[in-house]
C-alpha cells in the first residue's frame, strides 16, 4: 500500500481531488507548530529587535545596503499592514511572523499532498518543522526568510500541478522577495521533458523574472555588494574562532546537517514521480551557487532545499510497498 493522493497517476501528475477533514485537523496541528516554531525564533536570536527598529524601516525608504534593499514584498507588507491597521510596527512584525509561519506549513501540506495522504502529508511537514530552527542562525530574523519558504512552496507547487497562470504569480512576489526565485524558473525547465512550448513558457517565465529583478535595481539604484563570498566560505568550514559558543562555531555545516540526510534518502526512493526525481537536479545549482555568493552560515539561505528535497525523501519512506503486497497478496 502506498500512501500517494488518490488521484495522482505514475507519472506524478495532479489529478484534481477534494481535501478532506483529515486536512483540516492537520491545519489544526500547524496552529501549534507555527506558535512552537515562532517561539524558538524569538528565543534564539541575539538582536530580535533589529528587523522593526532598522531593518523594516530602512527597506521602505530605500535607505537599506544591498541586496536587502532590493527584497521588498514582506517589509513592505507588513509596514502596509501596520499602517492600515493603526498597529505598531513591532506588533505587525509578530502577528505576521506567525501567520506567515502557519501559511508556510499550510502551503507545504497542500504541496505533499499533490502525492501523498493527509497523514503522510503531516508527517513531512513535521520534519520541516521540526528542522526549521537549524536555519536560525544569524543574529537576527530577516523578514523574507519565511516567506521564501511558503512561496518558493507555492511555485514548485504550481509546476507540479501544471498551474502556470499560479506560477507566473507566485513567481512575480517571490521575486520581489528574494532573488533565490530565479530557481523556480529553473525548476520549471527540468521539471518536464524539454519541447519547444516548455522552452518558450521558461523563457517568459525568465523574462519575468529578469523584469523585476532588474526593475527594482533601477527603481532604487544600483548597489553593489561584496559578491564573491566561496573563500570566506572555505575558510569558515574550519569552525568559527574558539570564543565563539561550540555550536555557532559550527554553522557553516548545519546546511550539511539539515539537508545531507534528507537527500541522501531522496536519492534511495524508489517510484518517485517525475517532477519528485527532477527536482533534485535543482540542488547542486542551488548549493553551488550558495556557496559562491552567500555566506553559508547563515543557513537560512538554504530555505529553498525544502521543496525541492522533501517529497523525493517522503517517496523513501511512504512508497514502498508493504510486505503482502510483495507477496502478492
Amino acid at each position: 500500500m502506498t500512501a500517494r493522493l488518490r488521484g495522482s497517476d505514475s507519472t506524478g501528475r495532479y489529478n484534481e481531488g477534494e481535501m478532506s477533514r483529515s486536512d483540516g485537523w492537520c491545519l489544526l496541528l500547524y496552529v501549534t507548530l507555527a506558535v512552537a516554531t515562532g517561539f524558538a525564533d524569538l528565543r534564539m536570536r541575539t538582536h530580535t529587535d533589529h528587523v522593526v527598529k532598522v531593518y523594516i524601516p530602512g527597506v521602505v525608504a530605500g535607505t537599506e545596503t544591498a541586496p536587502g534593499k532590493y527584497r521588498v514584498f514582506a517589509p513592505m507588507l507588513i509596514d502596509g499592514l501596520a499602517r492600515a491597521t493603526g498597529a505598531s510596527l513591532e506588533t505587525m512584525w509578530y502577528v505576521t511572523r506567525l501567520l506567515f509561519i502557519f501559511v508556510a506549513y499550510a502551503i507545504f501540506h497542500a504541496y505533499l499532498r499533490t502525492w501523498f495522504s493527509p497523514s503522510a502529508a503531516l508527517a513531512g511537514v513535521s520534519a520541516v518543522a521540526a528542522s526549521l530552527p537549524l536555519t536560525f542562525t544569524n543574529s537576527w530574523p530577516h523578514p523574507d526568510s519565511i516567506p521564501e519558504l511558503a512561496l518558493f512552496t507555492l511555485g514548485a507547487l504550481a509546476i507540479a500541478r501544471r498551474r502556470d497562470l499560479l506560477f507566473a504569480v507566485t513567481l512575480a512576489c517571490a521575486a520581489l522577495n528574494r532573488e533565490t526565485s530565479v530557481f523556480l524558473v529553473l525548476l520549471y525547465l527540468v521539471a518536464e521533458p524539454l519541447s519547444p512550448r516548455r522552452l518558450l513558457r521558461t523563457a517568459l517565465f525568465a523574462g519575468e523574472w529578469f523584469a523585476i529583478y532588474a526593475g527594482l535595481r533601477v527603481l532604487r539604484g544600483l548597489q553593489h555588494y561584496d559578491y564573491w563570498q566561496a573563500t570566506r566560505n572555505w575558510a569558515e568550514l574550519g569552525l568559527l574562532p574558539s570564543g565563539y559558543d561550540p555550536y555557532y562555531r559550527a554553522y557553516a555545516y548545519f546546511v550539511v546537517i539539515l539537508f545531507g540526510p534528507m537527500i541522501y534518502l531522496a536519492l534511495k526512493a524508489k517510484g518517485a514521480p517525475t517532477f519528485a526525481r527532477r527536482a533534485l537536479l535543482v540542488v547542486p545549482c542551488f548549493i553551488a551557487v550558495a556557496f559562491i555568493f552567500s555566506s553559508i552560515i547563515e543557513t537560512r539561505i538554504f530555505t529553498p532545499l525544502y521543496p525541492l528535497v522533501v517529497p523525493a525523501t517522503m517517496f523513501f519512506f511512504f512508497s514502498h510497498p508493504q510486505p503482502s503486497e510483495k507477496l502478492g497478496a
